[in-house]
């Protein structure tokens, strides 16, 4: 371009020194690009959040000892809850999940109000999509290992857990649907939750019908509650 430079400025644009510029521009726009496709899905990974990432370690640990109070909170709370549910004539399987499930959402959200959870309890035939394919993926185990499974989303959309409640080999199956933002994925503490929330739903679905027999056939009375009392 210059063919006698006199200047640094004349000697940078020299043909060599552009194509250098433009090379060395290009690949940090490459850098930067495959950076931001291949880093932006799996962010919890980013070296320079670490520290992020050890406060929110921190606040793991916190949900998941707020977990195993809530599993302990609604053992010792058994009477009261069996009260709740014949006093409004909850007695259905599906009933008594839903139960469980608002107040394990609201427990939840107590603490982490920047938490989005939606918990639906629903019948096997209308699942969809995902949602679908969990709950046969759980049917097609040869020996039961566990009625709950999850998925995480690792680019976009909700993070699924889901579980499968049943009082009998031929009843109707129940079926527990958490959806969680993609910033909060589930883990083995969230399935043995879902699993142990499952659990109690059938522990006190059968003893809330007893109860109900008893009365109606006149073997359990108010004298009785008392003395249990």
């Amino acid at each position: 371009m210059f063919q006698n430079p006199s200047s640094m400025l004349e000697h940078f644009a020299q043909p060599i020194f552009i194509g250098l510029l433009t090379v060395t521009i290009l690949l940090l726009f490459g850098t930067f690009l495959a950076h931001f496709l291949i880093m932006v899905p799996f962010k919890r990974l980013r070296i320079y959040k670490m520290e992020l990432e050890f406060n929110s370690n921190t606040l793991r640990e916190k949900q998941i000892a707020n977990q195993f109070l809530y599993s302990s909170t609604m053992l010792h709370n058994h009477t009261e809850n069996v009260k709740y549910l014949i006093d409004n004539q909850l007695m259905d399987l599906k009933q008594v999940l839903q139960f469980l499930a608002y107040s394990y959402k609201n427990y939840s959200l107590q603490y982490n109000n920047e938490l989005t959870l939606e918990i639906d309890v629903l019948e096997p035939t209308e699942l969809k999509g995902r949602e679908r394919k969990l709950y046969q993926a759980i049917n097609r185990q040869n020996i039961i290992k566990a009625n709950t499974t999850y998925e995480n989303r690792l680019i976009q959309g909700d993070n699924l857990l889901l579980g499968t409640a049943n009082v009998g080999e031929e009843a109707d199956k129940a079926t527990i649907v958490v959806r969680r933002e993609y910033d909060y994925p589930f883990d083995t503490y969230d399935q043995e939750t879902l699993e142990s929330i499952i659990g109690y739903a059938v522990i006190l679905f059968d003893t809330a019908i007893i109860i109900q027999l008893f009365h109606e056939n006149g073997m359990y009375t108010e004298d009785n509650e008392l003395e249990a009392d």
